[in-house]
């Protein structure tokens, strides 16, 4: 009889053991889901702050005049813009002094790195 009252002492037991973990778990995915609602809400909010910001950006660039869009920009004056194109003139590229055959060869600069190279 001892054995049998032992062993439903110790599945009591057993059985206790897995109910708590059981709530403890539960407890810890409250806690959990809670956490992660308090984030995913701060997101949202972070999210419409930043919509608003660039609205209220939008909104004072067309207030003052500038353009968000690029296909209709136009320049301030006719004249502006005359006087912009007749002052541009290209940057003259570079004359080199030596001829092509002076120079050193690629492959020697090749060399020369492997050489100096520390490691």
């Amino acid at each position: 009889m001892t054995d049998i009252a032992g062993m439903k002492a110790e599945l009591d037991g057993l059985v206790r053991e897995q109910a708590d973990r059981r709530a403890l778990r539960e407890q810890q995915g409250e806690e959990i889901k809670a956490r992660s609602h308090e984030y995913m809400t701060k997101q949202v909010q972070a999210a419409e702050r930043y919509v608003q910001h660039v609205r209220e950006m939008a909104l004072r660039k067309t207030k003052s005049g500038w353009s968000t869009d690029r296909s209709h920009a136009e320049p301030a004056s006719a004249f502006a813009a005359e006087e912009y194109s007749a002052g541009f003139e290209p940057a003259p590229r570079p004359v080199r002094d030596e001829p092509r055959a002076a120079r050193r060869p690629r492959a020697a600069v090749e060399e020369d790195e492997d050489f100096n190279n520390p490691w």
